[in-house]
């Protein structure tokens, strides 16, 4: 059995990234081969790849959301990314585009569609995407792990192109509990909730790759904010001022890169490092938050988009959804709230989070073996 994996796997982001190696890992750990299928969109032509590496050399900014990653401020943050993609994520060896894509029927026994936001609608609009398995014709040989919408609130005119993909899928599951029955009553079958493929790693085994930080164990505050609110980082700092404790920020845009503490140097080993040892967490982040309580980390979790725009994308609403599942919906703060929460009881937390765990992990096992 050899299985090709469809979802977000080289972004130069903490959680997408250590959520496809996360997958991976589990899925290998149980015998079974797999890959994520090294898809680009179109084929470049060379004078726009030699353009690219140009552009790269002289730190312009290209456009998109992260542009500024190709700058030389971020060249040490891109270069960490690049090594862990190359040593610890497993790429086909081909390279597939959308006018070869059907040669991967035959490198692959089946296709799963992974983690992350795979099916979110704002990320499904390219019409050359593959993350419902178009160019699979088998029910046998597609299934999905964990996919994310990223919403709670799905547009009647997405649910119907998800209902005409999705049905030919042998096995579907969903990282949001609302989503799967909102896809049970669209698709009349039994949509499984399983836990994000990082969450799927003990800390051991997370261990593994983490990198120890030189900056002690419980001596410091950390930051991970990937929006641009000013109530967060000022959060940080009033637990920072009370315990009198530094407080460190990952630099995920420039506008960290100006703090006093800047950790411009953190790839994803590093963060998984950072977060082990802080003795607190603040953070706008899914995976930020998924961390801190896998390894019991003291961690308080807030919307990153401001109210307008988040009433749009809202894709912070699976944070506090999922902080309910475990009965920690007290550690979602909202912009205003300055208050601090009496420590998490993580023995309580442990035994909601273990049968979902495990669960997962039988699930996943159901569709590999």
């Amino acid at each position: 059995m050899k299985i090709g994996l469809v979802s977000y796997h080289r972004e130069p982001n903490y959680g997408t990234m250590l959520q496809a190696y996360a997958l991976a890992y589990a899925i290998e750990r149980e015998g079974t081969s797999c890959s994520y299928l090294d898809y680009r969109y179109v084929r470049k032509p060379l004078w726009r790849k030699l353009a690219l590496k140009l552009a790269n050399v002289l730190g312009l900014v290209k456009q998109g959301d992260f542009a500024f990653f190709d700058t030389k401020e971020f060249r040490q943050i891109r270069d960490k990314f690049a090594i862990f993609h190359r040593n610890l994520i497993p790429v086909s060896k081909h390279k597939y585009y959308a006018d070869n894509i059907k040669s991967a029927l035959n490198d692959y026994d089946m296709f799963m569609v992974g983690s992350d936001q795979t099916w979110s609608p704002y990320m499904n609009r390219n019409p050359y995407c593959i993350n419902f398995l178009q160019f699979v014709e088998e029910e046998t040989k597609k299934c999905a792990y964990a996919p994310s919408f990223g919403t709670l609130r799905i547009a009647k005119e997405y649910g119907e192109q998800l209902s005409a993909y999705l049905n030919s899928f042998k096995f579907i599951s969903c990282r949001e509990r609302q989503n799967c029955a909102y896809l049970s009553s669209l698709l009349h079958r039994d949509i499984t909730y399983v836990v994000d493929p990082t969450l799927l790693l003990t800390t051991k085994e997370w261990d593994i790759i983490a990198v120890e930080p030189k900056l002690g164990k419980n001596s410091y505050i950390l930051a991970y904010i990937l929006g641009e609110k000013d109530c967060i980082a000022q959060y940080a700092e009033m637990i920072g001022n009370k315990y009198n404790l530094p407080v460190y920020y990952i630099a995920t845009r420039p506008c960290y890169m100006h703090k006093q503490n800047v950790l411009d140097n953190v790839g994803p080993q590093e963060f998984v490092g950072l977060i082990r040892n802080a003795a607190y967490v603040v953070t706008d982040s899914f995976h930020g938050t998924l961390f801190s309580i896998n390894y019991e980390v003291e961690f308080y979790s807030f919307a990153k988009r401001e109210a307008k725009t988040k009433e749009i994308m809202n894709d912070n609403d699976r944070i506090l959804v999922f902080l309910r599942e475990l009965g920690l919906e007290n550690r979602f703060k909202e912009d205003n709230d300055v208050t601090l929460e009496l420590p998490i009881d993580y023995t309580t937390v442990h035994d909601r989070l273990e049968p979902m765990r495990t669960f997962s992990r039988q699930y996943l096992n159901k569709i590999i073996k």
